[in-house]
């Protein structure tokens, strides 16, 4: 893998079903959200207190049990893929000894090899001054010198590091981060195999310095409730497209009665790309709702004012209303339906971090979704199931697939639906949990898509019909640590414009072991055994992944 050096100046800123059940239990679901760059150390993982005023439905709680992580979050697209191999994600999950350590231990270091001249790093150093301050630094490597084509033709790395920090105090609170990350890889999907000449002339990559910054209230007796968020990226690629995003939000909560809410949500996203032209692209959006609440049920009720500009070339506003239900029937089971519309800033970042094999100047639109009717429940059981389904229906204007490009089959171009399409998304969600405490975890959920009216787009390429993860964590004797992950996906279909040649790709089935066996409070071993099955399987069309792939190590704990 090639490297090279630049000169960086980085900005900061501050800133569905219903269905009936006899038995349940009294436990409470949650919603999770993942950050740009996440800490991954053997502890624990705590989630952060919910605002006053921004709690659920409250319910009992059942210490002996975990609540599974509810997933169904608001998305841009009803088609976001699991990580598959090579990414490594390292046992961490199960209610065991590992656990334990987060009660002692603050800070780890871990490190392995394996084959595809692998290798492995992740540091975690803090300062832990309670549950409301703490400071830390995060590091990672994870480089791949051989790929699954071509040797060095097809190899990858990525390097991150990153700081952190939490500080309260009696009527605020502050969080923030600084990091980096570099990812470098090859286009390798080349069409016949021959790569005789350098991996230089096919080598790519991208830097990206991130900023976050929450300041949020955290004063219980406070009349208003607030959360203010804001993250500054500055992303340039080896191609010389390089991109500026400050992407910042807000939410406010005034109580008019002891039920009944004002809520102000807004944000907004500037997006500045330097490519073969310079390109300004701002989103603003303002959410005024009313919310009636009770031990019951909740009704939410508003507006979505959204602002769509581009310098120079449109300046667009739309309204949508915003309606919710969310009630909770009987104790121990909620339902939820509504009615909403939004739009999503697409840029050339969010874009790379999904396909990183794209083109130079591609074309960049936001997308809106016009209507999306949705409906779904959620279930806790006192035999130690969690179930949780949702569907929806939802319209889209501009709505992106990524396909093989025209000129080069190599790299990826965006592809949009046109002015007189509107593409329609029937999305179905659902997963069941199971767990027997301190010593067994399992997690299915899958996910359909149907897609209709794609107009010029034909097919939505590259976007799976049908996805499903089975997680399952095993705790032997508080010793062994045993982890599995099935990933299926099917219904991919990719296109050959040189040769107007359309693909089906075959079902992906990517089943990996995770085994981690603790020594003592301070140490542990671990293998992770990736793509057990041997499928070199292609997610997007030319590129085929590594087969069986594993990593072995040792991770210490202070």
């Amino acid at each position: 893998m090639k490297t090279q050096s630049h000169k960086i100046f980085l900005l900061l800123i501050l800133g569905l079903f219903l269905f009936s059940i006899k038995s349940f239990a009294q436990k409470k679901g949650g919603e999770i959200e993942t950050s740009d760059i996440e800490i991954t150390k053997d502890t624990k993982v705590v989630l952060p207190q919910a605002n006053r005023i921004f709690e659920k439905i409250p319910t009992k709680d059942d210490e002996a049990r975990k609540a599974i992580r509810y997933e169904f979050v608001e998305r841009k697209l009803p088609v976001q893929t699991p990580a598959f191999s090579p990414e490594v994600s390292m046992p961490q999950d199960g209610n065991s000894k590992t656990d334990s350590k987060a009660a002692k231990h603050s800070n780890i270091v871990r490190a392995g090899i394996g084959n595809y001249g692998h290798t492995f790093f992740e540091a975690h150093a803090g300062i832990p001054r309670g549950e409301d301050n703490y400071h830390g630094i995060y590091v990672k490597h994870n480089n791949f010198r051989l790929g699954p084509v071509g040797a060095n033709y097809s190899s990858q790395s990525q390097n991150l590091v990153k700081i952190h920090s939490r500080t309260s105090f009696d009527a605020v609170k502050l969080e923030g981060a600084l990091g980096w990350e570099r990812r470098g890889f090859d286009f390798y999907g080349y069409v016949p195999k021959n790569y005789d000449f350098p991996e230089s002339q096919i080598f790519n990559s991208w830097n990206k310095f991130n900023f976050t910054g929450n300041i949020s209230n955290s004063n219980r007796d406070s009349k208003i409730d607030y959360q203010f968020k804001t993250n500054l990226s500055y992303l340039f690629s080896h191609l010389k497209a390089n991109e500026i995003v400050l992407n910042g939000s807000m939410k406010a909560v005034y109580p008019l009665t002891d039920e009944l809410s004002a809520i102000l949500d807004g944000s907004v996203v500037l997006a500045q790309r330097q490519d073969s032209i310079t390109l300004y692209r701002n989103l603003y959006k303002i959410k005024p709702t009313f919310q009636y609440k009770n031990d019951k049920f909740t009704i939410t009720a508003g507006l979505n004012v959204i602002n769509d500009r581009e310098k120079n070339s449109f300046n667009e506003s739309y309204l949508y209303p915003i309606v919710k239900l969310d009630a909770q029937v009987i104790q121990g089971v909620k339902v939820f339906l509504g009615y909403e519309g939004d739009a999503y800033a697409n840029n050339l970042t969010s874009y790379l971090l999904e396909n990183q094999w794209l083109n130079r100047f591609i074309e960049l639109r936001n997308t809106r979704k016009t209507n999306d009717f949705y409906a779904g429940a959620k279930a806790s059981l006192q035999n130690g199931i969690d179930l949780e389904a949702k569907i929806s229906y939802a319209n889209y204007k501009d709505f992106y697939v990524f396909n093989n490009s025209r000129v080069d089959s190599s790299r990826f171009e965006v592809l949009y639906s046109d002015d007189s399409t509107t593409v329609k998304v029937t999305n179905f969600q659902a997963q069941v949990s199971y767990q027997i405490p301190e010593m067994f975890r399992s997690n299915l959920k899958f996910d359909v898509n149907v897609f209709g009216g794609l107009g010029n787009l034909k097919t939505a390429w590259h976007r799976p019909t049908f996805s499903a993860t089975w997680n399952n964590t095993f705790t032997v004797k508080q010793k062994l640590l045993v982890s599995s992950d099935l990933y299926f996906m099917t219904g991919i279909q990719g296109k050959n414009f040189q040769t107007n040649k359309e693909v089906k790709l075959d079902a992906i089935v990517d089943l990996n072991f995770k085994f981690t066996y603790l020594i003592s409070d301070h140490f542990d071993v671990f293998v992770s055994a990736n793509n057990v099955l041997g499928k070199n399987y292609q997610r997007y069309l030319y590129y085929p992944t590594q087969g069986v792939n594993f990593l072995g190590g040792l991770s210490y704990s202070f």
